[in-house]
């Protein structure tokens, strides 16, 4: 015994079609004529092209900011090209009426780019201890050395910090 399906003995209803080819007329939800989508103005435009080459821009710096020396400050570079590209698309998008956008786009862009570029230049200025650093962690084979390296890492940027400061580096133990 085979249950027919219910779908099989309802007979298929096609839509009603307009008798205008062009697809124009009475086919709109509320009757009216169709509309084709707005396209974008010069603004939007411009918007949705800077907010595309921000996204790529924090993308790879943020991509490269997990590099070795001296890669690691190809990071500042695109850092600075993602924070030119967040103050374009935030201008851009207030003059095409899209201040919620402009203003998230542009100002997490800004700000995202803003620590990249902080940590690319916090890198440069600890050059060598970072250097030093990674030549001991290509070296080390054991967890053991890996956490040596990484104590003399920590000790090293301690002092460096403290003695360009005069305080002890916030979140280090005081001796």
């Amino acid at each position: 015994m085979s249950n027919p399906s219910p779908v099989e003995d309802q007979t298929r209803i096609d839509p009603p079609r307009d008798s205008d080819a062009s697809g124009k007329g009475s086919g709109a939800p509320d009757g009216g004529p169709d509309k084709e989508p707005e396209k974008p103005s010069g603004p939007q435009r411009t918007v949705v092209k800077y907010g595309l080459a921000l996204t790529v821009l924090l993308a790879g710096a943020i991509l490269c900011s997990m590099l070795s020396l001296p890669l690691v400050i190809v990071s500042g570079v695109l850092a600075l090209g993602a924070m030119a590209c967040a103050v374009i698309c935030l201008v851009a998008g207030i003059r095409a009426g899209q201040v919620a956008q402009a203003i998230v786009t542009g100002v997490i862009g800004f700000i995202v780019a803003g620590y990249v570029l902080v940590s690319a230049i916090s890198t440069v200025l600890i050059w060598d201890i970072r250097a030093d650093f990674e030549a001991c962690m290509a070296d080390s084979i054991t967890e053991q050395a890996t956490a040596v390296c990484q104590n003399d890492y920590n000790t090293q940027v301690g002092d460096w910090f403290e003695r360009l400061t005069g305080q002890p580096m916030p979140g280090s133990q005081a001796d």
